[in-house]
């Protein structure tokens, strides 16, 4: 779900839109921020929600990613999870994490120092990360599971309404409430690839079962 339409279905819920209706550019920029406050929030109880980014990585030897700029990287992103398989010069490639303790050797394979990735190989490398949301745009992707997106949308809606000189209804403040309850009780954390196994051993995890 883009970030455009979670900010435009808070506003629906708050009553600040009305159905059929879209926000002009400065309400939309005002509730991308409020949205970008809330994630940042949620994040501090492990209520994770990424932003689904498209890595392109010309790779000559080490490459690093890091949000950081005093890491010197290639690239600026925080990227928090990476999927198994990527692209090299468009060709199907597996990107596996070295930990130094087999003797294959991939194609690419990358290390993780704290924030900062350095990925290792040869080529243009292009794969789908999950990055933390620091900065959001309006076409931005995030990842949402079902659970999260009712109770993100309610609690962003709330949020906004003195932004606008709403006051909440208290029928949104009580879906609200039961909403943010079920999520924090439903144990489910938004989809990620895990892959951290040694070099030329790969598991693929996807809402903590693997296929």
């Amino acid at each position: 779900m883009n970030v455009s339409e979670i900010v435009t279905g808070a506003m629906k819920r708050a009553g600040i839109l009305a159905t059929g209706e879209n926000a002009s550019a400065q309400d939309l920029a005002d509730g991308i921020d409020a949205l970008k406050d809330l994630l940042a929030q949620w994040a501090t109880d492990n209520l994770l929600v990424y932003k689904v980014e498209d890595l392109t990585l010309n790779l000559n030897g080490v490459f690093k990613v890091s949000p950081d700029p005093l890491d010197n990287p290639d690239l600026l992103a925080a990227i928090s999870r990476i999927p198994q398989m990527g692209t090299l010069d468009n060709r199907p490639v597996e990107i596996v994490r070295d930990l130094n303790i087999s003797a294959d050797y991939p194609q690419v394979t990358y290390k993780v120092l704290g924030q900062l990735w350095e990925f290792s190989g040869k080529g243009l490398l292009c794969f789908k990360a999950f990055t933390m949301p620091f900065e959001l745009k309006p076409h931005d992707e995030l990842n949402i599971p079902p659970v999260y997106e009712r109770a993100l949308k309610l609690t962003l809606a709330v949020e906004i309404c003195p932004m606008f000189g709403v006051e909440p209804l208290p029928t949104l403040q009580l879906k609200q409430t039961e909403a943010f309850n079920m999520l924090k009780n439903s144990n489910v954390t938004p989809l990620y690839v895990k892959n951290d196994l040694p070099v030329g051993v790969g598991v693929q995890y996807c809402y903590g079962d693997y296929y």
